[in-house]
């Protein structure tokens, strides 16, 4: 471990002091100090030596002596000359040098203040600017580095249910600067659906970090996306919902003690209207049906029905399992769960009237998170990935996908959560997507 330690010059300034005039001369004037410094002023380990200097004169031009002194620390070379090496102590905390001048008449004296610390050992963080390889995509970048001082060794394998990625290279050293471990994906022989592996980071001071990856094979097309607009969002909103009325956006959020249904102007992410849940109630999928708007939660067991230009509470009613998205077709809702299902509801009594099983290729999709209806299909955000499924109600096939990665720059990335939000403006003809504090809404159109 690197143990070299940083000093800081706090304060440097000549306390002047006065001595006796040891003669009649009312002439003499004592010693003027101008400077006092360090070199190096910033950086020493425990044994370096630095140069401390006071620069000083005398109005009459006399001989100058000099005499240093340190709260800790030590002098090597001797206290006498206006430059001297001092040699920093090994322990922590602010040091105070001393220095007296005399012409042989007066005294006048300085003082340097030092601040030994101890720097961070080193230490890694690890930034994934895209966990997903995307439909189509086969490499990844996750950049691993050093926010401590000195040398940090790392050594990185990716652990999968069989053998579709790899890590390049598999170690490491990172210094002041960052190092970027490739991650490659053979999606040869994977089924349609998505697939997990796990990038496994060990620095050499203990403790692994596991960074989990994600690719998706579609047996259908993938379709990408052309952005029409973009317009602020509340990037401390967590999606769970979104839809479409009147000119507006309505938007449910989640966390605890944080849910909220809302009305949002989709030109300035001005929240123009908004009602809270309880404090115990985890918002999610929202929809809007005639006069009304219905809001799921979680883990609640409980969908709101209220009333759409109020917001004031209309119907309550209960259902098994978890709350995800919800949607309304024109004649039946649609929920999502978190699995594969895709449940119908009907709209005034929220009871089940049938459900279909999703699938991709044949095999399940699951995950299907927020949902929309539009153009006889179920559109579905899947859960973790920049994807959104187009569904057959009838079948739940998957039809074709949408591709919506690299929306959002990398910084923006960082700071946000996934996807999670569809809109669609029916009589316009105007879809709007975005997700879990995201800082902008995205007006889109589809590839055809």
């Amino acid at each position: 471990m690197n143990t070299r330690t940083t000093l800081t010059c706090l304060f440097a300034a000549a306390a002047v002091a006065a001595g006796c005039i040891l003669d009649s001369d009312p002439e003499n004037r004592p010693p003027v100090i101008s400077a006092l410094s360090s070199s190096p002023a910033t950086t020493a380990g425990p044994g370096d030596t630095l140069s401390v200097a006071v620069q000083a004169n005398d109005p009459e031009a006399r001989p100058l002596s000099y005499a240093w002194s340190a709260t800790r620390g030590d002098f090597p070379g001797g206290t006498d000359a206006p430059a001297v090496a001092w040699v920093a102590p090994a322990q922590a905390g602010p040091c105070t040098l001393g220095v007296a001048v005399d012409d042989g008449r007066n005294t006048v004296s300085g003082t340097l203040v030092l601040e030994v610390s101890t720097p961070a050992p080193p230490a890694l963080a690890i930034e994934t600017p895209q966990p997903s390889f995307g439909l189509v995509g086969d490499r990844l970048a996750v950049v691993v580095r050093n926010v401590g001082d000195g040398a940090l060794g790392w050594t990185a394998s990716v652990t999968t249910g069989g053998s579709w990625a790899a890590a390049s290279p598999a170690a490491g050293t990172v210094t002041s600067r960052a190092d970027t471990v490739w991650v490659t994906a053979d999606r040869g022989g994977l089924a349609p659906g998505v697939h997990y592996c796990a990038l496994v980071i060990v620095p050499d001071t203990g403790g692994a970090r596991t960074v989990a990856l994600r690719a998706t094979v579609a047996a259908e097309p993938a379709r990408g996306v052309r952005v029409v607009a973009s317009f602020p969002h509340d990037p401390g909103a967590f999606t769970q919902g979104l839809a479409w009325d009147r000119d507006a956006l309505i938007e449910g959020t989640g966390h605890y003690g944080e849910s909220e249904l809302r009305r949002v102007d989709p030109a300035t992410g001005t929240v123009l209207q908004a009602v809270a849940l309880a404090a115990n109630e985890f918002g999610e999928g929202v929809t809007v049906v005639g006069d009304r708007v219905l809001q799921l939660t979680w883990q609640n067991h409980r969908a709101y029905a209220r009333d759409l230009t109020t917001f004031a509470p209309r119907d309550t009613f209960d259902y098994a399992g978890e709350g995800w998205g919800l949607a309304w077709d024109g004649v039946r809702l649609v929920m999502s769960d978190g699995s594969s299902a895709l449940v119908f509801r009907d709209p005034d009594t929220f009871a089940e009237t049938g459900r279909v099983t999703v699938t991709t290729g044949g095999a399940e999709l699951v995950r299907l998170n927020e949902l929309e209806c539009a153009g006889g299909l179920v559109w579905a955000n899947v859960w973790l990935t920049d994807f959104i499924a187009r569904i057959d109600p009838a079948t739940g096939a998957v039809v074709d996908w949408l591709d919506l990665t690299g929306l959002l720059t990398r910084e923006q990335e960082l700071a946000a959560d996934v996807l999670n939000g569809i809109a669609i403006d029916g009589g316009a003809g105007r879809v709007f997507v975005t997700g879990k504090d995201w800082p902008r809404v995205f007006e889109i159109d589809v590839d055809e």
